[in-house]
């Protein structure tokens, strides 16, 4: 049977409902929050509040609710616990974790840092742990592993601003050879969008299939016809960083959907938000949230004339079929 594997267990993909394929919803510290406090995430109330919002959204589109994909990965002040408590407690919400890793400016100082001791091989039994056997509750800041009952259901990668360091190529070679073995949905992150067609290119390299690989935080490069060239390796687009006027206004997002679906990409392309700091989310003040893409996107679209076949691939189907694991158990 196919499956999404969420913090709480495997899932029918179809039961997903509406998925943010890429948010944040517990940071407990580590590198970013060292680098702006703002990104620290470490109040189940708070997560619960703020995806309670977004799964009384989802319900208007999906009789399921929604599912967040919360894409913190190792060691970045993940909290399986906490993760799993608020998966509990949201009516209507499933959650995906996250393993991986972020780009290397996250982890600050990296000379000492256990990537660069480890072997690719023994960085992808990490990986594949965290997936098939559980995440470690000490989020791999060691020296002790301790395995939670919850288990990770996507690989993240992350690449720097305009390069791939040595860093973050052994990073994303585990991630590959992690991916290939369980089958695991492989989500980037990308810096300001640069690096999406390499990141693509390598990973498919590695042997990673297209169908497994999605270019995150991408719509920030607004260039259409750079943005077609990744897809058309046949890998996916995610699409976030909504309400997020400072760097581009919505309507560059709406306009690259708009090209994706007249240029036959439709099937490709998921959305989230990447909420991922306090000033971004309403429960702590925002006038915008992890609500977005079905409180504000949708509606939009639907005013603006979009498919509603698309729109609701766009909410829905591309992502229960991405985040489909490609092997059994």
């Amino acid at each position: 049977m196919s499956f999404a594997r969420t913090i709480l267990g495997d899932v029918d993909p179809s039961t997903l409902g509406v998925v943010d394929a890429h948010d944040h919803l517990i940071r407990v510290g580590a590198g970013e929050v060292y680098i702006d406090g703002d990104h620290q995430l470490d109040s189940v109330e708070k997560a619960e509040e703020e995806a309670t919002r977004f799964a009384q959204a989802s319900k208007k589109w999906s009789k399921y609710g929604g599912t967040i994909v919360d894409m913190c990965p190792i060691n970045c002040g993940r909290d399986p616990a906490k993760l799993a408590e608020v998966a509990k407690n949201v009516k209507d919400l499933k959650v995906i974790g996250a393993t991986g890793f972020h780009r290397e400016h996250v982890y600050l100082e990296t000379q000492s840092h256990w990537v660069n001791r480890y072997s690719v091989d023994q960085i992808t039994e990490l990986v594949i742990a965290d997936i098939r056997e559980g995440v470690d509750q000490n989020d791999y800041t060691g020296p002790f592993v301790n395995r939670s009952p919850y288990k990770a259901g996507v690989i993240k990668v992350g690449t720097a601003y305009g390069e791939i360091t040595p860093f973050e190529h052994k990073c994303l070679e585990a991630a590959a050879a992690a991916a290939i073995e369980t089958g695991a949905p492989v989500n980037t992150h990308t810096t300001y969008g640069t690096c999406g067609l390499e990141q693509a290119q390598e990973l498919l390299k590695q042997g990673v299939p297209a169908d497994q690989i999605a270019i995150g935080h991408i719509q920030r490069n607004a260039d259409v016809y750079y943005l077609e060239k990744i897809l058309d390796l046949g890998v996916y687009l995610e699409i976030d960083g909504t309400n997020r006027i400072k760097y581009q206004p919505d309507s560059n997002r709406m306009m690259e959907l708009r090209a994706f679906k007249k240029d036959g990409f439709e099937d490709r392309i998921l959305l989230g938000t990447d909420s991922g700091k306090r000033s971004y989310q309403k429960a702590y003040g925002s006038v915008s949230g992890v609500d977005y893409n079905p409180a504000v996107d949708g509606p939009r679209m639907i005013d603006e004339g979009f498919d509603p076949e698309y729109v609701d691939k766009l909410l829905i189907k591309n992502a229960a079929k991405f985040f489909t694991f490609k092997k059994e158990g």
